[in-house]
């Protein structure tokens, strides 16, 4: 398959930023368009995100190299970006302008061979097993209901309460039960980045003791984001493990702090969920290295971590050789682009996080994932 062209622009994200939207053009007129999200917290090993119009201006640079050459898939087309930056943080032509191309091409791709998106990237991921004989399922949802640290307004360090549930509409009965008891309680139901409550004078235990309330047999998932916050309002676990329902600790250390993952790891993997983010930072050598050294047995994965999809489906397949549970994410920064609802079903992850049933940028992947749940 030829692309024909390529156009890029500016657009806005959710917190009033530019990033950019990419649309590639096939030779059979087919257009694949992305839009290009980013991070609040970011890990410190992320490649390389270079401003909106400095990535348009690359996009016109580097395009020529890219019409009318023949990339049979989406592989063929990263390899190439990635030849042509040649540097292992992206800083040349920035990882949002590889995912931009990366994702729009994908999106095209799919179109033209009559696949939906997640059917495609199933085939990339998994070449050798027919779509046929695949029964697709759906993740398990870990929806975002207070939020604190870097993303909130409240006294809680801790960056993200989550409940883990089987059905989008349960997320939904969770959320607006914690809505209207705050409201009763006359606290501030407005919503924060990432679409979640972020009431004053609320810590962690207050929040989890809110959430805790509406929940039946359903589980928490905690984002600490800990390389955010000073090491002295580190959670103590062991209390929290013990007075809540908790399943799974994301980033319960900093991203440098290896040593300590281990000892967490240590005590904690046999009962609950490990995940990195930062640590691993949906990057291949990290996770190698995170393997190895037995610090988790789950992985946010992120695309514009790393910046493209041949990339990030490596890290997904080595973490599912490894054992890990995979869990696909959203960005602070986000867009409507609906992407990664596809990413999830097609890589066929354990959970997605895409922040809380409200704001546009979130619903639009949640509304993508009923959407597909309609298809399989």
């Amino acid at each position: 398959m030829q692309i024909r062209n390529i156009y890029g622009r500016k657009i806005l994200n959710s917190v009033g930023n530019w990033t950019i939207e990419v649309k590639v053009e096939l030779d059979d007129g087919t257009v694949g368009s992305a839009s290009v999200p980013g991070g609040l917290s970011k890990g410190a090993s992320e490649v390389d995100t270079i401003e909106a119009e400095a990535a348009l201006f690359i996009i016109e640079e580097i395009k020529d190299e890219l019409i009318g050459i023949e990339f049979k898939s989406t592989f063929d087309l990263d390899i190439k970006l990635l030849q042509m930056d040649n540097t292992e943080n992206k800083s040349k032509l920035g990882g949002n302008t590889l995912l931009g191309l990366s994702v729009a091409f994908t999106k095209a791709i799919a179109i033209t061979q009559r696949h939906e998106t997640y059917e495609y990237i199933h085939k990339l991921l998994n070449p050798e097993i027919p779509l046929e004989v695949i029964n697709f399922k759906m993740p398990k949802y870990m929806m975002l209901m207070l939020e604190g640290g870097a993303h909130g307004s409240s006294d809680a360090t801790i960056q993200e309460f989550m409940a883990i549930v089987n059905e989008i509409p349960r997320g939904v009965e969770i959320y607006n039960s914690v809505k209207k008891e705050l409201h009763n309680l006359g606290k501030s139901t407005n919503v924060g980045a990432e679409g979640a409550f972020s009431p004053e004078g609320f810590d962690n235990r207050m929040s989890l003791e809110i959430m805790t309330k509406f929940l039946r047999d359903e589980k928490i998932a905690l984002d600490v984001a800990a390389s955010t916050i000073p090491k002295e309002d580190i959670p103590n676990y062991d209390e929290l493990l013990t007075d809540f329902p908790i399943s799974s600790i994301e980033d319960p250390l900093g991203e440098e702090d290896w040593a300590n993952w281990e000892f967490f790891a240590s005590k904690h993997l046999n009962k609950i969920q490990v995940v990195t983010d930062d640590l691993t930072t949906t990057n291949p050598k990290l996770l190698t290295e995170a393997i190895k050294r037995n610090v988790g047995n789950a992985i946010i994965i992120k695309p514009n971590q790393i910046g493209t999809i041949y990339e990030t489906l490596k890290v997904v397949k080595m973490a599912k050789d490894a054992g890990w549970k995979v869990i696909v994410s959203h960005r602070g920064t986000d867009t409507n682009d609906d992407f990664i609802s596809d990413l999830a079903v097609g890589i066929q992850s354990d959970y997605v996080k895409f922040g809380s049933p409200a704001r546009g940028e979130r619903v639009a992947k949640y509304n993508r994932l009923l959407e597909i749940a309609a298809l399989i």
